[in-house]
């Protein structure tokens, strides 16, 4: 036996030790009294104890002969071919309500490598979606058929998004299989009548980005006349979340970590059931704002989810529940992004024309595929690099969007930083993890 190498050990300041292990994403505390013991186990100089077959379970030791970095490899092929899932998402439009500052479809302005057009996805279109995820469905018999409605701003198509989605789940209700849809919205369009139809329409979760209290919000998020957004959209979050999973991003930069933790505060006060993703606010060339690099967001970005874990008393925190199988689903044969004239590609992030399209969804529902498809399914993820990397497993090798960017359409340059913030906050993630165990674990979770 000998120990993972992605293991990672915490000596904690009353003696005991943290394990956790990337592969399983197992977490195991151990006592003050055993540490010197399970040391010597995950060293190898004791072959034979009870508690082996506990650090076999999670995955601390292995097998002499195992390589690991082959069973992530096959894991992402096997998830790359797999039928048990099926991923659409569909750009309703791409027109939108706002004037963000940060937009990425403005930013993918200055590097689209074709004239970006506002469009409207049309009735015809909808028929050949409906169509086709009918003959997917009967053709690949998919555990789960999830769909992302994306924009521009999706609920300015809210009928059509209502007659899409009521379509498919009656279509995977029929075929029983399981229908997971949601809405990456900015959250100004969601009234009440509007949560109600979503919900009946199967629509299960939301996306919705508010970048701190009102006062920096509004300055990045305000409609096209310059009106601020925060307190209209606060209040439809406040209605959503007691109907509705309700997950808030939050684009952080240097100049909103203080607005940040007041709209934590305000959560909290107000005690919303809501998920929290923090995200790295980038600002593309305006020099005007700045943006962290990714070491220094990861730094803020575990004081703030301790933060939010300390004012928010009911916050489950738990990066790990999840094992992953790949980065995203882009280089899965069983994903597509549909655009609002019926363009095909692989990542939502080329929408507005910084790649180009992998093929064409036809009026009958069928797709006209062309080469381009190839890139995506056969790039290697794994970057040298990669391979040597302790959260590799978590990870999956980055963001296949900026690789192909990059070595295939040379749009921006080559060796940019794809990877996640946990290469560097690890760590700080696994206590985090730890504190939040502890204190469902002792009852404080409401």
């Amino acid at each position: 036996m000998k120990s993972s190498q992605y293991n990672t050990l915490i000596e904690k300041e009353d003696g005991s030790l943290l394990l956790f292990n990337g592969m399983t994403n197992a977490i195991l505390k151990v006592e003050k009294k055993n540490v010197d013991k399970i040391k010597k186990i995950l060293s190898g100089k004791i072959k034979i104890d009870k508690d082996i077959e506990i650090l076999k379970k999670g995955g601390f030791i292995i097998e002499d002969d195992k390589d690991e970095l082959s069973d992530i490899i096959a894991k992402y092929k096997k998830f790359q071919f797999s039928n048990d899932y099926f991923h659409l998402t569909v750009t309703m439009t791409t027109n939108c309500n706002f004037n963000c500052k940060y937009c990425y479809q403005n930013q993918a302005k200055e590097i689209s490598i074709k004239p970006f057009k506002i469009n409207n996805i049309k009735e015809n279109t909808i028929d050949s979606i409906i169509t086709l995820v009918k003959e997917k469905i009967e053709e690949k018999k998919p555990k789960i058929f999830s769909v992302t409605f994306w924009g521009g701003e999706p609920l300015l198509e809210k009928e059509k998004i209502k007659k899409l989605s009521e379509k498919i789940k009656k279509i995977c209700e029929k075929e029983k299989v399981e229908y997971d849809a949601f809405i990456i919205t900015n959250g100004y369009l969601l009234d009440k009548m509007t949560i109600k139809e979503l919900k009946d329409s199967g629509i299960k979760k939301l996306i919705i980005t508010l970048d701190g209290t009102e006062e920096e919000h509004n300055k990045l998020r305000l409609l096209k006349n310059g009106k601020g957004t925060f307190k209209r959209i606060y209040e439809n979050i406040k209605n959503a979340s007691k109907e509705i999973f309700v997950k808030i991003r939050i684009n952080v930069f240097p100049h909103n970590i203080e607005s940040i933790k007041r709209l934590i505060d305000k959560i909290s006060e107000d005690r919303l059931k809501v998920e929290i993703d923090l995200r790295q606010g980038e600002m593309g060339d305006n020099k005007k704002l700045k943006s962290f690099t990714l070491k220094e967001f990861a730094k803020i970005e575990s004081e703030l989810y301790n933060y939010i874990i300390e004012k928010i008393d009911y916050y489950n925190f738990n990066p790990f529940l999840k094992i992953n199988q790949a980065r995203c689903d882009a280089t899965s044969i069983n994903s597509l992004v549909i655009d609002a004239d019926g363009k095909l590609y692989k990542c939502w992030g080329e929408i507005g024309g910084i790649s180009k399209e992998i093929g064409e969804l036809k009026e009958n529902g069928k797709m006209k595929l062309n080469y381009r498809k190839n890139i995506w399914l056969a790039i290697d993820p794994f970057d040298e690099e990669c391979k040597s990397c302790k959260v590799l497993p978590y990870c999956m090798g980055g963001c296949i969007l900026g690789k192909v960017l990059a070595e295939k359409y040379s749009v921006i340059e080559y060796g940019r930083e794809r990877c996640l913030p946990i290469k560097y906050n690890l760590e700080e993630m696994i206590l985090l993890t730890e504190k939040t165990y502890g204190r469902r674990k002792n009852g404080i979770r409401k």
